[in-house]
């Protein structure tokens, strides 16, 4: 039989039919909504597939021969019963879109880096707590979903800051902060839904309506504190985590250049790692006299000059800046990250009409007992 594209979803199947085989040059097959528990291995021969459409069935486990499908370009695997998934997925070298949504995932195989023309990834409804940093090699995802994984407290900058990244959607989870080195072509956000958050970086200012306003429902999340940065705030007392990787910050206005040539040294090296992945150069990191050295490298730029004429991705040290919207009913507080004092300077003239400062000074173990009281004042 000629034909290339079979609708059967909705039929109550408990198995793929092997009818299947009857189609020549089959290329797109949806049986989403049915009650099929395996993926049997026969199917895998059917290497012209290009579309897989198996969502709401009762899958366990993909199979791990599953690269057999050569082809292969869309596969959608949502609302399913997955606890894991194959390493060998990514070897599916055509595959541009994947959704393992409403599933138990817990964890996604590193080898998905090799998945280079992805791009769209949907991962949303699981129970994820950490995303490999290697999705930052999925060098042409568009669109990325993680909504409604509960436990999940940190967006790895690397990905944020794909170089096509347009969307990304991470309402309902439990970010501590918002990753700041935001893609800068990035079009739509869904990011606001996470009580725990207390400030938004301003790159995010542009997709912030007030409707997002939660700070009276700002859910206490406890936090490890070393090897991490806080400020507080002194107009409301607000103690704000900064990105993961801050050594320093300097307020805006202050002394010119003083960002360190460490950080210009870990700029050059995130250019090299254009062409290849520095971050995953085991060798190099045996080599590096300090352990903090690796972690900077492994996490990449934590943020972008908010002067949208520069965009000058920062590191560790760079100058800071809380401000507020003018006039507005919202008491929400948007944070500015810059290169240098210049670039501070600059965005504050233009944007002077729209916003004003909030005082601020580095936040220290002491500071827990001066919350603690203004808390129980309120």
């Amino acid at each position: 039989m000629n034909k290339t594209i079979l609708h059967w979803s909705y039929l109550n199947f408990k198995d793929v039919p092997m009818d299947l085989f009857l189609y020549e040059d089959l290329e797109e097959v949806y049986l989403k909504e049915n009650f099929i528990s395996v993926i049997p291995k026969w199917l895998l021969n059917i290497t012209t597939l290009k579309f897989i459409h198996l969502a709401g069935n009762n899958l366990s486990e993909l199979p791990v021969d599953i690269y057999m499908l050569e082809n292969l370009e869309f596969l959608d695997v949502s609302n399913n019963e997955l606890k894991e998934l194959p390493p060998t997925l990514g070897l599916l070298l055509n595959l541009q879109q994947l959704n393992v949504s409403g599933n138990q995932l817990t964890e996604l195989p590193v080898e998905l880096s090799g998945l280079r023309n992805l791009e769209h990834l949907n991962i949303g409804k699981n129970q994820f707590r950490r995303l490999p940093v290697q999705l930052s090699e999925c060098v042409r995802l568009n669109e990325l979903n993680v909504s409604d994984n509960e436990a999940l407290v940190h967006i790895p900058e690397r990905i944020s800051n794909l170089p096509m990244l347009q969307s990304l959607a991470a309402d309902r989870c439990a970010l501590v902060y918002l990753p700041a080195a935001l893609s800068k072509f990035m079009n739509h956000v869904r990011i606001f839904h996470n009580t725990a958050i207390n400030y938004i970086p301003m790159v995010y200012e542009r997709f912030y309506q007030n409707f997002y306003d939660n700070r009276q429902r700002n859910t206490p999340v406890a936090v490890h504190r070393k090897g991490l940065f806080w400020v507080r705030e002194l107009e409301t007392g607000t103690r704000l985590l900064l990105p993961v990787g801050t050594r320093t910050v300097f307020p805006v206005p202050s002394v010119e250049n003083r960002v360190s040539l460490y950080d210009d040294c870990l700029h050059a090296l995130q250019t090299l790692n254009r062409f290849t992945p520095v971050y995953e150069n085991v060798a190099m990191h045996r080599l590096l006299p300090e352990p903090y050295i690796s972690s900077h490298i492994n996490n990449g730029p934590i943020a972008r000059c908010t002067n949208s004429t520069c965009s000058r991705c920062l590191y560790t040290s760079y100058y800071f800046m809380v401000v507020k919207r003018r006039g507005s009913t919202s008491k929400q507080l948007f944070t500015c990250n810059f290169c240098t004092n210049r670039c501070g300077l600059l965005w504050l003239t233009s944007n002077d009409k729209k916003y004003y400062q909030l005082a601020w000074r580095v936040s220290d173990d002491d500071d827990d007992d001066e919350e603690e009281h203004m808390a129980s004042s309120k």
